[in-house]
């Protein structure tokens, strides 16, 4: 039986030659022999030391391959964490929905957005304008956001689109129902849109309000300078705004 030495000296050189050679064959040759140094009696006894330590020595070769997949394998799941947490702060995405504007404005009511094809919850929001086919608007911490027409929200580094109020003569009626305008804008195409308050009395009144208090605004679109062609549109609610 050999010692742990004759088989070291015998076959130590013949290994790394059969593993390809170089200091990379030679250091997993030598740390598969340190491997079975301490049992090597009964490794001599029970085992085909010859297949046992070939495969010690593949092992070893193999090592800094599982490291590598390893590390990957780490820092994938690292990167997998990070997206978690950072998903998990972002704050949800606004609710969108698909509906037409019968104006040719943006408007705000009641934590909700108006565009020209889709409506956009934004809760707490306050002064907007328009911005090419969106609009800027102001989040609950003063913040400013950029809504598309598409009601995609994101950051806005600039500053807020300036708005002049044209000057328009407000679309008065007797007996109309209407009591006073709260702002007016025009639209692309040219028409001006007025935001009225409607009154809560008056002959036409209740054909609006019907004494609820949850009507009180109305739209009224004139495609005329004079007013004399008007569209008119009920609006829900206190809270409604054109910027």
């Amino acid at each position: 039986m050999d010692t742990y030495d004759d088989f070291v000296g015998a076959r130590r050189s013949a290994l790394i030659e059969e593993f390809g050679g170089g200091a990379g064959a030679e250091a997993a040759v030598d740390r598969a022999l340190a491997r079975c140094r301490r049992g090597w009696v009964r490794l001599e006894q029970t085992t085909d030391v010859e297949s046992h330590v070939r495969g010690l020595v593949r092992d070893e070769l193999d090592r800094p391959r599982r490291r590598r997949l390893t590390l990957y394998a780490l820092v994938s799941l690292a990167l997998l964490v990070a997206a978690a947490v950072v998903i998990s702060v972002l704050p949800t995405p606004p609710e969108v929905r698909k509906e037409t504007n019968p104006v040719p404005v943006p408007w705000f009511a009641e934590g909700q957005l108006h565009l020209a094809d889709v409506v956009v919850t934004l809760p707490g929001a306050g002064a907007f304008a328009q911005l090419d086919d969106g609009v800027v608007i102001e989040d609950e911490g003063g913040s400013l956001l950029l809504v598309d027409g598409d009601g995609d929200v994101s950051g806005y580094d600039g500053e807020m689109p300036e708005v002049t109020e044209p000057e328009i003569p407000a679309p008065y009626d007797e007996g109309s129902g209407i009591s006073r305008r709260l702002a007016v804008a025009v639209a692309p195409g040219g028409e001006s849109v007025h935001l009225m308050e409607i009154a809560a009395a008056g002959p036409e009144a209740g054909v609006y309000t019907r004494l609820s208090e949850t009507i009180s605004r109305m739209f009224v679109v004139c495609t005329t300078p004079q007013c004399t062609t008007q569209t008119r549109f009920v609006v829900k609610g206190r809270d409604v705004r054109l910027r």
